[in-house]
């Protein structure tokens, strides 16, 4: 790494200082509003000097990809508008399934291209920013994402977009504060090496970031490729889910996060008991269906303790141009 997460802070702070480098930002993410992730970032963002506005699903939407309902009527929550901040999706349960409409990523990231930062800046924004998710996006298994479908619409509509994972080990505030400060260094490394009438960004290109489960000992920052290493991580189809040690891990989480149990034992048995006998799609750490052992995969260089940083193009990885272009932009964090 060329320079320090704290020095980078502190030039962070400096590169910003002046209204001329504030950005426009829209955060999403597909793990809805409520996260530590994205409202620790959103405040982060802030205190750097841009101008931030949320539109995020309400509900989780994890592995919900590119996925949009289209031509149905979808509730927007603007009860935190004054604050920037709006939800897109239902929340009430009692709705028919057939009318209940989910805000997908996409979906939060489009509201908040066409209409929030419409309605706030009478513009598109600057900059959009997916995430942090909980779980890192690796490989071939960002084409499953919610987090890089919205980046990719906002791609798509050709604004410079960043994805970003976290490890799902990120769970203190300590972890929280610095994911979001390692976002907070990427894009002021990118504001400082803008020039004059240039884009923040190669048009049509943007950025899957990923960081690792030691955020007290990163190795640094390093310009990767998506590859094909997703991390080990791969999806089943279980004819059991109650079986699944993984997936059950992480519905007792989000048991033992709303209160319903007092210990993750009792909350991995309450799990089990409502996924018991059911089948559906699974997570699970396999072999890899690639054997990439290329240095410079994101999945590679995560497991090496890094803070992965590759180009993408809407699609998979971008072009050797517009990856020579964006690696200049960020000379001074990578390798």
């Amino acid at each position: 790494m060329k320079k320090s997460l704290t020095t980078l802070a502190l030039l962070a702070a400096g590169c910003i200082s002046t209204s001329s480098h504030a950005l426009n930002i829209l955060v999403t993410n597909d793990d809805s509003w409520h996260t530590k992730n994205i409202q620790t970032l959103f405040d982060k963002l802030k205190a750097a000097g841009h101008n931030v506005i949320m539109s995020a699903p309400c509900t989780g939407q994890s592995g919900k990809g590119g996925a949009i309902h289209f031509l149905k009527a979808v509730n927007v929550d603007t009860s935190q508008i004054a604050d920037g901040k709006v939800c897109v999706g239902d929340t009430d349960e009692t709705v028919k399934f057939e009318d209940f409409v989910e805000g997908t990523p996409v979906m939060a990231a489009l509201y908040g291209i066409d209409v929030l930062a419409q309605q706030t800046w009478n513009a598109a924004p600057d900059l959009v920013i997916s995430g942090p998710n909980e779980g890192n996006n690796l490989g071939y298994m960002t084409n499953n994402s919610g987090t890089l479908g919205a980046a990719n619409v906002s791609i798509a509509r050709g604004l410079p977009a960043i994805a970003v994972s976290a490890d799902t080990s990120t769970e203190t505030d300590a972890d929280v504060n610095a994911v979001a400060d390692a976002v907070v260094e990427i894009v002021a490394e990118l504001v400082a090496n803008q020039q004059a009438g240039q884009p923040l960004l190669p048009k049509f290109t943007g950025l899957n970031v990923n960081t690792p489960a030691d955020m007290a000992n990163v190795k640094g920052y390093k310009f990767t490729q998506v590859g094909w290493n997703a991390g080990g991580i791969d999806v089943k189809f279980a004819g059991d889910l109650s079986a699944d040690q993984v997936v059950m891990g992480y519905v007792a989480q989000g048991i033992l996060a709303a209160g319903y149990a007092q210990d993750m034992a009792s909350a991995m048995q309450m799990a089990q008991s409502q996924y018991a006998g059911k089948a559906g799609v699974s997570i699970e750490r396999s072999t890899p269906l690639v054997d990439d052992e290329n240095a410079n995969s994101e999945g590679n260089a995560i497991a090496e303790g890094y803070i992965t940083i590759s180009t993408i193009e809407a699609n998979v990885q971008a072009t050797q141009s517009k990856t020579a272009w964006t690696r200049m932009q960020l000379n001074g964090l990578v390798d």
